[in-house]
């Protein structure tokens, strides 16, 4: 194994315990990314997953994160050596977000900018169009519905493993515009999903299995942490 345990005792995490990392947010090509910024994106998901997992497991590194990990038939990734540790890594402009939990996961974050019209048909099934075209005569409001159904759609593809072969219009959901952390309802009922509204910029949503049918998160096992500037310096020089 690429890692070990610091000690026999392992803390007891919470059911979701999300670290997330801003980054700066591009000026130039009308904010559009660029391959560095993938790139810088991408180690910084790699270093909250190895953040992660020494805070939450105990689990040290004995070389790079990135060659402890497999991918499954569609792509999602996991830990060869501890497949039981479940996370799932996120980025998007200006936010890197690596969500751990006790159960399978998947996690999707993304700014809030303009609605991309042509993919709703193929995403929204008829019922989360309807709700979503209902805010079309507010901008704001009908950006921030859009990015909340889409953050929810790739959080749950990502929790399965299914990657782009699943079809987005067999689920829905019926999410709220509450800033808060919000538990949104889901037709498939094996499916725990929660989103929140970041600095007004972004949404961050995760899907996760419920551990029990009729089972509610309670705020208190929800825990975000992020990464400030000094600790990415700390990260860095390890």
């Amino acid at each position: 194994p690429i890692y070990e345990f610091k000690s026999e005792k392992r803390e007891v995490a919470e059911v979701l315990h999300i670290y997330i990392m801003y980054l700066p947010i591009a000026e130039e090509n009308g904010g559009r990314r660029t391959g560095q910024k993938h790139r810088i994106e991408h180690e910084a998901g790699t270093k909250l997953l190895a953040v992660g997992l020494r805070e939450r497991y105990g689990l040290e590194l004995k070389t790079s994160v990135e060659a402890g990990l497999s991918s499954g038939q569609h792509g999602k990734p996991y830990l060869r050596d501890y497949p039981g540790i479940h996370f799932n890594i996120s980025h998007c402009e200006g936010l890197v977000a690596c969500a751990f939990s006790d159960t399978e996961t998947g996690v999707d974050v993304e700014r809030i900018r303009e609605v991309k019209e042509k993919v709703i048909p193929k995403v929204f099934d008829r019922a989360e169009q309807e709700l979503l075209f209902s805010y079309k005569a507010e901008k704001e409001k009908y950006e921030e519905i859009f990015y909340r159904f889409w953050t929810l759609k790739e959080s749950y593809v990502k929790r399965s493993g299914q990657g782009m072969t699943a079809k987005l219009t067999d689920f829905a959901f019926q999410p709220e515009s509450d800033p808060g952390w919000t538990e949104v309802p889901c037709t498939d009922e094996k499916v725990r999903a929660m989103q929140c509204k970041l600095k007004e910029k972004w949404i961050l949503s995760v899907c996760m299995e419920k551990l029990q049918a009729d089972e509610r998160m309670r705020e208190k096992e929800i825990v975000i942490k992020e990464i400030t500037t000094k600790e990415k310096e700390w990260m860095e020089h390890e």
